[in-house]
């Protein structure tokens, strides 16, 4: 909790303000928004509270990735602690590590061509889609494939950007 202190010009009182510590707003990483149950942030995939380019009070860049806190706005930025700018990899010396995404491509090329059996939903970790996909395919002849094809497109165009635990598609 932090404590903010108020003292009137008079000096004859002081009122002392219990506040609520501020939950990190911005991405650490690229400096995206971050709304308050966002655990990952949605554009690179880093845990709201790992990064080390971006101040997490007031968004701006940080000149140096090692400084203890924001020259712009003095907020402490850093424990110490330095991660990889790249969401997919992962600091071994860190207790939570960013988890690299599933491939985009993969997902969509095996929903275009393995399609009728659900084995792209069944990669992304959407296995109740993925029995659906084949017993649609099965009481319907084979042409119930055609969802799974169409599934595909809509996976490498983008329409479906996340896996079964919510985390984000990598290129």
């Amino acid at each position: 909790m932090l404590f903010n202190l108020t003292i009137n010009k008079k000096w004859t009182s002081i009122k002392i303000a219990q506040t609520k510590e501020k939950e990190f707003m911005f991405c650490k990483n690229c400096g995206k928004e971050l709304k308050e149950d966002e655990v990952y942030c949605s554009v690179c995939g880093f845990a709201r509270d790992q990064g080390n380019r971006f101040c997490p009070n007031c968004g701006k860049e940080v000149s140096d990735p090692n400084a203890s806190f924001c020259s712009s706005c003095g907020f402490k930025i850093n424990d110490n602690q330095t991660y990889s700018s790249d969401p997919r990899y992962v600091n071994n010396n860190q207790s939570q590590g960013t988890k690299k995404g599933k491939s985009r491509l993969a997902a969509g090329l095996l929903q275009i061509f393995l399609g009728s059996f659900g084995i792209g939903r069944f990669y992304l970790g959407y296995t109740t889609i993925g029995v659906y996909q084949i017993l649609v395919s099965i009481f319907t002849c084979g042409f119930g494939s055609l969802w799974g094809f169409i599934d595909g497109i809509l996976i490498l165009t983008g329409r479906l950007d996340t896996d079964a635990e919510g985390y984000p598609l990598s290129e």
